[in-house]
């Protein structure tokens, strides 16, 4: 994935949901939540692209490359996440799955420059929530 110096500033913001592109990081509330560096590069890309359909393969593509992923790690990025953000898959609020192509973010974030920091060092306090299943998934 292409890195620019605008995207490590890059934060979104929707409901009580702040997602930061540098330093990787996921808050729900007062809480960071622990994703792995590939859901929150896919979380990246949905909401980059919120609204719009963005199709399996691209999304396996853009984080992976075109080493060979199959379809049931997306699948478990995806699960991640919506636990992550307190979503349901059969009653999606952020993540919509379209069965036999890919998926959607389905709120327009809030899009903001990185560099207000008004309300980080609560963030950094905060401890950590892993939601992944891989004990190795945790950088901090």
């Amino acid at each position: 994935m292409q890195e620019h110096s605008r995207d490590h500033e890059k934060v979104f913001r929707f409901d009580d949901v702040e997602v930061r592109a540098r330093p990787i990081g996921v808050r729900r509330g007062d809480r960071m939540i622990g994703v792995e560096p590939k859901a929150h590069a896919v979380l990246m890309v949905l909401l980059n692209r919120a609204g719009e359909a963005i199709e399996r393969e691209t999304l396996l593509d853009t984080v992976w490359g075109h080493r060979h992923v199959t379809p049931s790690v997306l699948n478990r990025i995806v699960a991640q996440l919506r636990r992550a953000l307190g979503d349901d898959a059969s009653n999606p609020r952020y993540i919509q799955t379209l069965h036999g192509r890919g998926y959607r973010f389905m709120v327009q974030p809030q899009r903001l420059e990185g560099d207000d920091e008004s309300d980080a060092p609560a963030a950094a306090a905060a401890p950590a929530v892993d939601v992944g299943n891989d004990p190795t998934s945790r950088h901090h």
